[in-house]
């Protein structure tokens, strides 16, 4: 009896479980119609706003008296950069119609929009959606002798956008002509995708460190473990980071990045003479600037000078795009002549005990190592070594103010005696936004501390 109540039990819940599990399949497919429905709406609304603006586009044009047909003989280019014009080869058929451009227009069938996103920002930056491809110029295609392709015309197009946006939209050439009852009907050609991309300096954010050492000595090893000092042209970096397109209603979005240029090169300004050589990997997003010694008696000069100087480089980046889009960005960049830097101290048996105040703060601003700069470059290390050398330190009194502090000597001093101690910069920029580990080092640089007792 028992095992029989059991029994009727578990079968009234399996029969409860179906039954809310019904419930919620009705539920869902309730609301998968609502959703659909709503779809539909939108896109019924959408069609009858298109073909209520088509239909002023169509007033607006000369009709033929003839009826015609478009054919795309050649296709417009399917991407193209915004404020550039592209072609297409358009066939009128009959090929003996006369035809000319008011008689032709440009149909927005659909598409998408994406507009800028600032860097740190949630938000889209857009004006409002607007008609960014347009009918140019309309005329006779023709052949290598230069006569007249009866029937067969060359349709310019042109881009313009004032925002930064990055459109993807789907288009027609359209035309009328007037039937036998006097009605205006519709003439288009086969529907054609195109993308308008914004220019590389829309489409990408790049940031610079702009100081970096003449030569650089770095620890190696060659291929036997033995330990060797390589020297090395200090560069500055560029990173070309990528900017993030979205729609209004941040439903998609579309990513620039650096691999969309075919080429940069580098411009000096009138009158800069230092050379530099340049190059990029734009698969990790970034340029890079070393002196060019080569024959260049400027960098021959500045490498052998002594004391603090600094070679200032101006110029432009110039970046193309792979659809003929050109973008510059100007840069100023400084070297520094050197990397061993002394600093001789004189001080009495009393001021030694006392403790020697010392601050780095202007010294680091000579050599480029600027804190507020550093503040707007990505993970950047700009730590200080500091080196114990016979007894001879200096140590910081804050370290999260490592340039203010003093000298401490643990020994006993005695006239005459002589310490040495160093104290060594350094600053590496984490140059590709993809690769994390290529953190070049670009300023290096070492003060030698020399104290005499008096």
């Amino acid at each position: 009896m028992r095992n029989s109540i059991l029994l009727m039990t578990a079968s009234c819940l399996v029969l409860l479980s179906a039954c809310v599990k019904d419930d919620l399949s009705w539920k869902q497919k309730l609301e998968a119609q609502q959703i659909e429905l709503e779809e539909q709406k939108k896109q019924q609304e959408a069609d009858a706003l298109r073909l209520a603006e088509l239909q002023k586009t169509i007033d607006g044009l000369k009709k033929s008296d003839t009826p015609f047909s478009l054919v795309l003989a050649i296709p417009p280019a399917d991407t193209v950069t915004k404020g550039l014009d592209f072609t297409s080869t358009l066939r009128i058929n009959p090929s003996g119609l006369a035809f000319t451009k008011d008689m032709l227009a440009l149909d927005y069938i659909n598409g998408k929009q994406f507009y800028r996103v600032e860097p740190n920002d949630t938000k889209a930056s857009y004006i409002k959606e607007s008609a960014y491809f347009s009918l140019k110029d309309f005329e006779a295609d023709k052949n290598n002798g230069g006569e007249a392709l009866d029937g067969q015309y060359l349709v310019t197009l042109t881009t313009k956008a004032e925002e930064a946006v990055w459109d993807d939209s789907r288009l027609a050439f359209v035309g009328a002509y007037v039937d036998r009852e006097g009605k205006n009907q519709l003439v288009s050609s086969t529907p054609f995708n195109t993308v308008m991309m914004p220019l590389p300096s829309e489409g990408l954010y790049p940031w610079i460190y702009p100081h970096a050492s003449f030569l650089i000595e770095e620890k190696k090893k060659d291929d036997k473990g033995n330990e060797y000092i390589n020297e090395r042209f200090g560069a500055v970096y560029l990173p070309l980071d990528a900017v993030l397109f979205k729609t209004k209603d941040d439903s998609d979005g579309r990513f620039y990045t650096a691999e969309n240029l075919k080429d940069v090169t580098f411009v000096p300004d009138e009158g800069c003479e230092a050379a530099v050589k340049l190059d990029y990997d734009l698969k990790k997003r970034y340029v890079s600037f070393e002196p060019d010694t080569t024959g260049n008696l400027i960098w021959r000069a500045f490498g052998d000078s002594t004391g603090v100087k600094r070679q200032e480089v101006k110029g432009s980046v110039v970046m193309k795009d792979r659809w003929g889009g050109v973008s510059s960005y100007h840069v100023t960049m400084y070297w520094y002549n050197s990397y061993v830097f002394p600093i001789n101290i004189e001080a009495t048996v009393d001021q030694i005990k006392a403790g020697i105040p010392m601050s780095f703060n202007e010294e680091v601003k000579k050599f480029g190592l600027d804190y507020e700069v550093l503040k707007d470059c990505r993970r950047v290390s700009a730590l200080p070594v500091h080196r114990l050398y016979n007894d001879l330190a200096y140590e910081a009194f804050d370290e999260n103010k490592p340039e203010e502090g003093e000298l401490i000597l643990y020994a006993n001093p005695a006239p005459g005696e002589k310490y040495q101690t160093e104290e060594i910069r350094t600053v590496m920029v984490n140059a590709s936004e993809v690769d994390e580990l290529f953190v070049p080092l670009t300023v290096r640089f070492k003060f030698v501390i020399n104290l005499t007792v008096k």
